[in-house]
């Protein structure tokens, strides 16, 4: 921002705030649990399948494919992935030690020349860490996205309990 200038009025003032560095969108910055806490493990006692858990996820996130993750109500989240472009029979969904493994691998590869690619039908690996009591109940693909719902079941031992009051 400029003002006016007492030296002379025909040139603006200097800036004598350097301007705040613009956050570049091109280029993602990727934090980890490591980067969070570094000594995460030192703090604790019995916490490190989970911690190793997170460090595995959160070790490389790629961009692609792009997901949302959706809260549809207090018991109910959905994660919806675009693979336009794959089948029902190129994905798979499991779920692996607390860790969702959504994979992609494209069986028909492009026939001919490619003049111009803008599609990413490319081969993917997508891990996310699934919390405790989160179930997976359902996967299913239509319109080019694939839609896996979460389901929280907390068992009778975890759910609050009413008191009645004499």
């Amino acid at each position: 921002m400029n003002y006016y200038n007492p030296q002379s009025p025909w040139e603006p003032a200097p800036n004598k705030y350097p301007e705040p560095k613009k956050w570049d969108p091109q280029v993602p910055k990727v934090i980890t649990i490591n980067d969070l806490f570094p000594r995460l493990d030192r703090l604790s006692i019995g916490w490190s399948p989970l911690l190793e858990t997170l460090k595995e996820v959160t070790a490389a996130k790629p961009a692609y494919p792009p997901y949302d993750i959706v809260k549809t109500d207090e018991t109910t989240n959905l994660l919806q992935v675009a693979v336009a472009g794959f089948t029902k029979e190129e994905l798979s969904v499991t779920v692996e030690d607390s860790v969702l493994i959504i994979e992609g691998k494209k069986k028909d590869k492009q026939k001919g020349e490619v003049l111009y690619r803008g599609i990413a039908a490319r081969d993917f690996e997508l891990k996310l860490a699934v919390a405790e009591f989160w179930k997976v109940t359902e996967a299913k693909v239509a319109d080019g996205m694939l839609t896996v719902t979460f389901v929280k079941e907390l068992p009778e031992e975890k759910k609050p309990k009413v008191i009645d009051i004499q």
